[in-house]
């Protein structure tokens, strides 16, 4: 029952890294998605500015 109880401290332990894991890269994707939601607004106004001065 000792090896039983470890292996199932062990998977549980297992599972909730992979759990961890999981919500973690979701939050990278999320962040990530805004991040370049930011950067291709600055890059436009970027743009009109230049374009805008340049006319």
């Amino acid at each position: 029952t000792v090896m039983s109880n470890g292996y199932r401290t062990l998977s549980q332990h297992l599972n909730d890294l992979k759990k961890e894991n999981f919500s973690l890269k979701l939050r990278i994707y999320f962040l990530e998605e805004r991040i370049q939601q930011k950067y291709e607004e600055s890059s436009e106004d970027v743009y009109r500015t230049v374009s805008g001065t340049a006319v």
